[in-house]
């Protein structure tokens, strides 16, 4: 069993996450940096997953701040990013029995942590999505996140096609020891969204050695 999949503190689970997003379905190979195509393309195919609803599930534990009052009803069922070429069904996640935090189950989704924010909600939700999928070097959702820059617009829309809209602030690129999950998965802000996936070169046995984080806050 890769290590990452071992029960864990949750913000551990959460580095351990990314970790997994850039294994895709698990398999290890020994290449580094694999070439990317000079132009990105669609990747999210087929019918859209059903959207679960945001209901109870096992709890991570409270080391961050609990989520402030203001609610929200909006549930989100697609991740649009129009400069990647990026439109990708939102799978609803938590954490499972272990405590880890789940992975999108397909290349073409993105997760979004049914323990942090809803869109809306004046708060931080945060999202993650494969670098690569089925074997390294197989693009998937976030293999061009690294492009976007300050301005950039991400779009977050629900199954009533209603829309809210972010440009990004903010990216960090972080070691696997140094990426701050605290400020990562953080509550206390204002109504914004957190993209994560892997980065960097990628180890035999261990996966991606940097986690690429980016900040988008609400404009509409």
């Amino acid at each position: 069993m890769p290590d990452w999949m071992m029960r864990r503190p949750v913000w551990a689970a959460m580095a351990a996450l990314v970790l997994a997003a850039g294994l895709g379905a698990g398999l290890l190979a020994a290449r580094l940096q694999p070439s990317r195509p000079a132009t990105p393309a669609p990747v999210a195919n087929g019918a859209r997953p059903p959207v679960a609803p945001p209901d109870a599930s096992p709890t991570p534990e409270a080391w961050w701040k609990p989520l402030p009052t203001a609610t929200s009803s909006f549930v989100p069922a697609e991740l649009v990013i129009a400069k990647l070429r990026v439109r990708a069904p939102i799978e609803v996640k938590g954490v499972d029995a272990h405590n880890v935090m789940e992975a999108p189950d397909r290349g073409a989704d993105a997760a979004w942590y049914r323990f942090t924010a809803r869109p809306g909600a004046g708060s931080n939700a945060v999202f993650a999505g494969h670098l690569d999928f089925g074997q390294v070097g197989n693009p998937a959702i976030f293999w061009h996140l690294d492009q976007l820059v300050t301005g950039d617009v991400i779009d977050v829309v629900s199954p009533e096609q209603t829309e809210i809209r972010y440009r990004v602030t903010q990216h960090w690129d972080y070691t696997v020891r140094d990426i701050p999950m605290a400020s990562v998965l953080a509550t206390d802000r204002t109504d914004e969204v957190t993209l994560i996936t892997c980065a960097g070169s990628y180890a035999h046995g261990s996966g991606y050695v940097r986690r690429l984080v980016v900040r988008a806050v609400r404009t509409a």
